[in-house]
């Protein structure tokens, strides 16, 4: 049986009684330990059964999508604000950057 953790990675029954992971961060793992169940689940549960169709690798239902609150225009204004808008020091991240630690966040990276 396979489970999805809070933040959306996917694990599944290995051995009697433990889990490994399988999907993080919406990319395979072909080596994980596996773990005790009761142990995997107070540090990244709660663990719920991924149903027959579902998206494994998808971003959390409760949570609002960025192109739900705004548009694409208004995202890349907002990212290149945070850019020009903060000290930086001598590298400063490009608009690019932001956009893309915004994607991997909503969870389509």
């Amino acid at each position: 049986m396979k489970y999805i953790d809070r933040s959306g990675d996917t694990w599944e029954d290995s051995t009697s009684g433990t889990v490994r992971i399988v999907v993080m961060g919406g990319n395979p793992v072909t080596q994980a330990e596996s773990w005790p169940r009761e142990i995997a689940e107070e540090k990244w549960g709660p663990f719920r059964p991924v149903t027959a169709g579902e998206p494994q690798d998808d971003a959390c239902d409760e949570l609002p999508r960025v192109t739900d609150v705004m548009d694409r225009a208004t995202v890349f204004q907002s990212a290149h604000a945070l850019v020009a808008g903060l000290e930086w020091g001598e590298e400063k991240p490009s608009v690019y950057d932001v956009l893309q630690v915004a994607k991997w966040l909503e969870g389509d990276a």
